[in-house]
């Protein structure tokens, strides 16, 4: 799946596994490719980082979010470890990371690119109808449209 990717890309992929597994995620999701794009020296982190998103924004944006979702069905975050008690295994790879990379695809194809960088894992994410990263970027007031624009 990844013979396509370039360095930038696939350290992406590697990365976000590390966000997943050091956040306490059994699942690498479209969030933790957010966090590991937001920290490159390619167009998709410059991108990222004039948006206002560095790491650590994301990193904490990740848990605001959660926290909001649980509030949605009466439980009070506050104070809680988000990443407490979960497994520490090796994550596996999720539904929003998958359909994040399947429209990265879809994204150099559009573009006729042979080749998957950095730029279309975030359009890729950035394409997402729904889900934690759209949430998260709405909540730290991201124009996804200027983002896409800026890429």
């Amino acid at each position: 799946m990844f013979e396509r990717f370039v360095a930038d890309a696939r350290r992406v992929a590697v990365e976000a596994n590390s966000v997943a597994a050091g956040l306490g995620s059994p699942t690498v999701e479209a969030e933790h490719l957010l966090v590991s794009l937001a920290s490159g020296d390619d167009p998709a982190g410059h991108a990222l980082r004039e948006a206002g998103l560095d790491p650590a924004e994301v990193r904490e944006a990740i848990h605001r979010d959660f926290a909001r979702v649980l509030g949605r069905v009466g439980i009070d975050a506050s104070g809680m470890d988000l990443s407490a008690n979960c497994r520490r295994t090796k994550p596996r790879w999720g539904a929003s990371a998958k359909h994040g990379l399947e429209r990265a695809f879809v994204e150099a194809r559009r573009r006729g690119d042979r080749h998957i960088g950095t730029e279309h894992i975030l359009l890729g994410l950035l394409r997402a109808p729904h889900g934690a990263v759209p949430r998260i970027l709405d909540a730290e007031g991201v124009d996804r449209d200027e983002l896409t624009g800026r890429l």
